[in-house]
């Protein structure tokens, strides 16, 4: 199967910490994922990433205007050594969020089951910031993702602790 035959259209609803991030973001903040509650400022770091591209391998703060992926990168579980998404909108501009596509690929666990923990998404704001520009992607074609990056200090405006519940159960696939 395609990866882009896997995704789908990205959720532009949910529960009520959902709710909560997609209006933070609405009103011009970015959100960020993480497995480490307290923070007050996010540092830039080097991922390990391997996308194609060289903007996501860039030391930065990462960052997104989608609750969905930003909740995905909050609960994937520190064990997992396996996690593959995206979050794009098809073309070269920004879309609405009803035209935004979404994947995400989990690691699991013996019995077959996502590695899936509770985790934090911080809300930020977004000075500094800045979009990944329009590519052509070899698995989805051209397409502007729902990737922002900073070369520096974030800071964090809020909070939301999420579980693996507030992640739409149909989005969740299993890797092997």
């Amino acid at each position: 199967m395609s990866s882009q035959s896997r995704t789908t259209a990205a959720p532009t609803s949910g529960g009520d910490r959902w709710r909560r991030l997609a209006a933070a973001a609405d009103g011009g903040a970015l959100l960020h994922g993480s497995r480490t509650p307290g923070l007050t400022q996010l540092e830039p770091r080097a991922p390990f990433d391997l996308s194609a591209d060289d903007y996501s391998k860039q030391t930065a703060v990462f960052a997104t205007e989608d609750p969905t992926w930003a909740i995905a990168y909050a609960v994937r579980d520190e064990e997992s050594r396996h996690f593959r998404s995206a979050c794009f909108y098809p073309g070269a501009a920004v879309g609405t969020p009803e035209r935004r596509r979404i994947m995400l690929d989990f690691d699991v666990d013996d019995e077959g089951a996502p590695r899936l923990s509770p985790g934090v998404v911080y809300i930020l704001d977004p000075t500094g910031f800045s979009r990944m520009p329009s590519h052509h992607d070899p698995e989805f074609g051209l397409i502007t993702e729902c990737q922002w990056a900073s070369p520096t200090a974030a800071r964090i405006a809020d909070a939301v602790l999420v579980t693996p519940e507030d992640l739409p159960r149909h989005l969740v696939s299993r890797s092997a």
